[in-house]
């Protein structure tokens, strides 16, 4: 966390234009800046998924129903199916955010879309 402050009958080295440029980045700016994708559980279920690319190594994720997690790569592999496996490979933006969600006994991976 970036923070300034300044006790009582102190000088400040940076005046308030300068102050004014240091504020804390938002998880969704960090995560462009690490070079990363955001991606929640949507589901009821627990979702286990590999994340990769020629740069970043095939690496297992867990995410229980309700959280999010950073991380990285140009593909994603997780199971299709809620009644057996089927596994689907989805390439994503390194820098986008994702959900999984489910329709009937599917499971899939969607892009949330911001608007600034």
């Amino acid at each position: 966390m970036l923070e300034t402050t300044c006790p009582e009958n102190t000088i400040s080295f940076l005046n308030d234009s300068v102050e004014d440029l240091l504020e804390e980045l938002s998880c969704n700016e960090t995560s462009v800046l690490v070079g990363g994708f955001r991606i929640t559980n949507n589901t009821d279920r627990t979702q286990t998924f590999y994340p990769f690319s020629s740069t970043v190594p095939l690496e297992r994720n867990v995410l229980q129903p309700g959280s999010s997690k950073d991380t990285s790569g140009n593909y994603i592999l997780f199971n299709s199916s809620r009644n057996s496996y089927v596994p689907k490979l989805q390439e994503v933006d390194p820098t986008g955010q994702y959900q999984f969600g489910t329709q009937g006994n599917q499971t899939f991976v969607s892009g949330i879309n911001q608007f600034f």
